[in-house]
């Protein structure tokens, strides 16, 4: 599992997330729409990538965030890996 730290972004229409940095989504041969999976601030969660504005990006959904206690703009450690669990 890759870890790293984010800022948390606001998305259109009251979505999050945070971008993925190029190393990290090459160790784990991230690309668009891929299902992950790790924790946020300690909160697990179940999410896709995205390609956003040129970047990789990882949706974090507003009831994560609640449960991490956390906000827009505030800085979390991420940890990620792919997910290949049947949804």
């Amino acid at each position: 599992m890759e870890q790293f730290v984010a800022i948390v972004e606001p998305a259109g229409r009251g979505g999050h997330f945070v971008a993925v940095p190029d190393d990290v989504a090459a160790a784990i041969a991230a690309k668009h729409m891929m299902r992950v999976r790790g924790t946020l601030a300690g909160t697990q969660y179940r999410s896709n990538l995205a390609k956003m504005g040129g970047r990789l990006i990882l949706g974090v959904h507003k009831a994560t965030l609640e449960a991490a206690g956390k906000a827009t703009k505030d800085e979390v450690t991420i940890e990620i890996e792919p997910d290949q669990a049947p949804r």
